[in-house]
């Protein structure tokens, strides 16, 4: 795992600039990401979304109800004013769910690919305010790596408010970049 680490490792550096960017900017709800590096049968993946998507999928997909069904307005993008959401949070044992990967994207069927570990947890996204992003991590090992040709982003069908999702990958030495939305929810590599 220790070559795995270490290509995620580049995978984080090379994007470096592209996240710092993205955190830089407003917060921005219906945006997810994925960064995935695949080396032989080792699979790393790091899946980000706004914590409030979390709530959203349980607040019947108004993205501006906070616990006191109080609601702000009704813009999608980016949001400036919104402090219902700076009290929001999660706690890791209710992110164990995510464990279970097939609900944000899965693999080619014949891949075969087994969960070595999972990781999850929190980050602040801005200087403004306190929103936060949920991140999990992924390390999988693949029995039948020849088979690993595409990868499906499920969370489409798992969050109604969710928009894009931008997806950055190292495919055996390879870069790959796109952005999908719900009705594009496939990579073929």
């Amino acid at each position: 795992m220790f070559k795995l680490s270490f290509l995620s490792l580049l995978l984080v550096s090379s994007f470096a600039s592209a996240e710092e960017a993205r955190r830089a900017n407003a917060h921005v709800h219906g945006l997810n990401n994925l960064s995935m590096v695949i080396s032989q049968n080792q699979v790393a993946i790091t899946y980000e979304m706004p914590i409030v998507q979390l709530f959203d999928e349980h607040d019947d997909h108004d993205e501006h109800d906070d616990h006191d069904d109080h609601k702000d307005h009704d813009d999608h993008d980016e949001h400036d004013d919104h402090d219902d959401h700076d009290e929001l949070t999660v706690s890791d044992e209710s992110l164990v769910e995510f464990k279970n990967y097939s609900q944000l994207f899965e693999f080619s069927k014949g891949a075969d690919c087994d969960l070595v570990s999972f990781e999850s947890g929190l980050h602040s996204v801005s200087t403004e305010g306190d929103h936060k992003d949920v991140e999990l991590s992924y390390e999988l090992s693949c029995n039948e790596p020849n088979q690993l040709k595409s990868i499906t982003i499920n969370a489409f069908d798992r969050f109604g408010e969710l928009e894009t999702l931008n997806f950055e990958a190292v495919i055996n030495n390879k870069a790959l970049t796109k952005s999908l939305k719900s009705d594009v929810n496939k990579v073929i590599f």
